[in-house]
């Protein structure tokens, strides 16, 4: 009985499946993969994993004694569990050769499904940008109307306010538990717009109003809304945005129109544990915010960590979170991985790229794998999940496994999202060819997924970008931020 394995998953069912469920689920799968009758590539492969599977799950005695040894390494949930993953390698048998080789881990980190996690209450602060600008195309109108939504959808026991800013902040909702709701939306009303543009001005305040009503057992979270550049504070913001991490409290950076730094934002969102945004038109502003409010409100677990225990010949090289949008991982401090909030209705899914160097021959421990945070029952630390990944070492090896379907859809997606980065980060060195190039190539692929508009802005920045050697402020956004979304289906979720 090999513990690391999910013959649930080779069966094809859940872990709460019956004993008749169990024996369908073999019986059609073992006709379907049969070496004597199945066209299927690797039928005798998969054939002998289904029969391994049934051996153990058709034993009451055995699944018993598996399920028991699974709990206690975190890989079934327990009654109590807040907690559940999924992990997916790209092969389980390695050769052993002397150079080092890729080995690509996808870990979907989820509630327990028998958990019914309490509602969080909100400490939100909506920072807006009042500067002349947001008059464009009703800008402001929109975020107005966004942010009587947000004051209608508040619950007992939340605290909202508002801040502006321009040249300096203004406080034009103070924090506050409850309230007059005609009252903070009439305030709200009363925004005009002047000025220029000082984000650093903005977030400070924010985070003093935050700091009123920041509480352990609360989402502490700001929302920022910019049309405009920020210059000469772009550091603060940034030491900003560590600040507010270190307290607990996650910033959302949404930019509206092109006008608007969006590596400092991004930068701004990754470093609190937040998210950012590109917002094309003001029609989008109040959606996409009500989108973000209610995925706070949803927060299951606060600060989520994995943490990453190599063995000497292995380390890590690169990590991409891939929900609610494909973002490259900070992994200066390689041994624990910041991956921000949980949400109770979606999965978080991360994506390790691991360097394995020489191994001798047998079974090797690779890596061993603890994620955990503070869960929304009561605000307590969390139950951790732990797991250790042994892979079988040969000197011949003969034949690779099939990758999961699953990882090979991940890895093509990020694959467009690594062209899009490598891209700009030519056209950054004045390379414009190998940008060309890189754009050009991304289009074809994203035109053979069936991604037709976005493919489309890919080939036509490309054409600016031969002619005219810069690209359009539309045109960038556009590519980036849709390659960013490519896990992401109408519906918010993975696909």
């Amino acid at each position: 009985m090999d513990f690391d394995k999910d013959y649930y998953r080779a069966l094809e069912i859940s872990h709460t499946a019956t004993a008749e469920e169990i024996k369908r689920a073999y019986r059609a799968l073992a006709r379907r993969f049969h070496p004597d009758a199945s066209d299927e590539p690797n039928a005798a492969e998969r054939f002998r994993k289904i029969q391994a599977a049934y051996e153990i799950l058709g034993d009451q005695r055995q699944r018993g004694a598996y399920d028991r040894k699974r709990r206690e390494m975190g890989l079934l949930p327990t009654e109590d569990a807040a907690l559940a993953w999924e992990l997916t390698v790209s092969r389980q048998t390695l050769p052993c050769i002397k150079e080092e080789q890729v080995l690509y881990l996808m870990v979907d980190i989820r509630p327990a499904a028998a958990m019914g996690a309490s509602r969080l209450p909100l400490n939100l602060c909506l920072v807006v940008d009042r500067s002349t600008s947001m008059q464009h195309g009703r800008r402001m109108d929109q975020v107005k109307a966004a942010a009587h939504q947000i004051i209608d959808d508040l619950r007992e026991g939340d605290a909202f306010s508002v801040v502006t800013f321009h040249d300096t902040a203004e406080v034009v909702v103070p924090a506050h538990l409850g309230g007059d709701k005609i009252q903070a939306k009439a305030k709200v009303s009363a925004i005009r717009p002047r000025g220029g543009t000082e984000i650093y001005q903005g977030l400070m305040t924010g985070m003093q109003e935050l700091n009123r009503r920041r509480r352990l057992k609360a989402v502490n979270h700001m929302i920022l809304l910019t049309d405009g550049q920020t210059y000469g504070d772009e550091q603060d913001c940034i030491a900003l945005a560590d600040d507010a991490r270190r307290q607990g409290v996650g910033i959302s950076a949404f930019g509206i129109g092109e006008d608007w730094n969006d590596k400092l934002l991004d930068t701004i969102a990754t470093r609190s544990g937040g998210v950012s945004a590109y917002i094309d038109t003001a029609a989008r502003v109040r959606r996409l915010l009500r989108r973000r409010v209610r995925g706070l409100s949803k927060t299951h677990v606060q600060d989520l960590k994995l943490t990453l225990r190599f063995h000497e010949s292995a380390r890590l090289d690169e990590a991409f979170k891939l929900s609610p949008y494909i973002q490259r991982v900070d992994t200066s401090a390689s041994d624990r991985l910041s991956l921000g909030a949980l949400e109770a209705d979606r999965p978080l899914s991360v994506l390790l790229q691991i360097l394995v160097g020489s191994q001798p021959p047998g079974r090797q421990r690779i890596l061993q794998l603890e994620t955990g945070g503070d869960t929304s029952i009561g605000g307590e630390q969390g139950q951790r999940l732990v797991q250790e990944l042994w892979f079988h070492c040969v000197e011949n090896l003969t034949s690779e496994s099939e990758v999961p379907a699953n990882l090979v859809s991940a890895l093509g997606k990020l694959a467009i999202f690594k062209m899009q980065e490598n891209a700009y980060d030519a056209l950054d060195i004045g390379d414009t060819n190998k940008a060309c190039q890189k754009l050009e190539v991304m289009a074809t692929n994203l035109l053979a997924r069936g991604e037709l508009e976005l493919a489309n802005a890919a080939r036509l920045e490309a054409g600016r970008l031969a002619r005219t050697g810069s690209l359009s402020p539309t045109g960038r956004k556009k590519i980036k931020y849709g390659t960013r979304s490519l896990m992401i289906n109408d519906t918010g979720g993975l696909r």
